[in-house]
């Protein structure tokens, strides 16, 4: 059955600005998602893109997110915007996937679920930032609907190395751990 990679929230507002932007330079997870959709490309692999955005005033957003509230009013994660676009380093192709979620979860409100039983997705590799947020939504929320996870560690960073290595021995458990080069579509 085919595959699936899923690249998260790799959008210019969220690339941008430290600590993130330091660490995704630190970590090389531009360069190293460049490998992983190469790989994915050649492979034949199915590819969706995952972008969090928001309309007015995050009318969308989870009404007590701490996390959003803090966004609300600074013009940023505005749909419509080059804020919310794919960072062009790795910027999507046609036929590309494009979700776009209200939340940290990629799955929950969004067409997620209905692409991978379209498609008939038994795997699903997963890379982006943030690690301990969105990247860990997805890992857990994929191996609990069934599929076989692949987590790109080296595509994907936290707000700092801490966070990031703690987070990726926890989803260790629910999934395969590989960097972009052992990726195997």
């Amino acid at each position: 059955m085919p595959s699936l990679y899923l690249v998260i929230d790799l959008i210019n507002d969220l690339l941008a600005h430290d600590p993130m932007k330091g660490e995704v330079a630190r970590r090389a997870v531009l360069e190293n998602t460049v490998m992983a959709l190469a790989r994915a490309r050649a492979a034949g692999a199915n590819i969706a893109y995952v972008r969090v955005g928001f309309t007015g005033d995050f009318d969308e957003a989870p009404a007590a997110s701490p996390l959003f509230a803090g966004f609300k009013g600074s013009g940023m994660l505005q749909l419509g915007t080059a804020g919310t676009a794919v960072h062009p380093a790795v910027a999507p192709a046609a036929g590309d996937i494009d979700i776009v979620k209200h939340g940290v979860s990629p799955f929950i409100g969004t067409s997620l679920d209905s692409e991978i039983a379209r498609l008939g997705i038994d795997s699903i590799f997963i890379s982006g930032v943030s690690t301990a947020l969105a990247v860990s939504s997805a890992v857990r929320e994929a191996h609990d609907r069934g599929l076989a996870v692949t987590l790109i560690e080296d595509g994907c960073a936290a707000y700092d190395e801490a966070e990031h290595v703690a987070e990726v021995a926890m989803l260790a458990r629910l999934c395969r751990v590989v960097s972009a080069v052992e990726a195997a579509f």
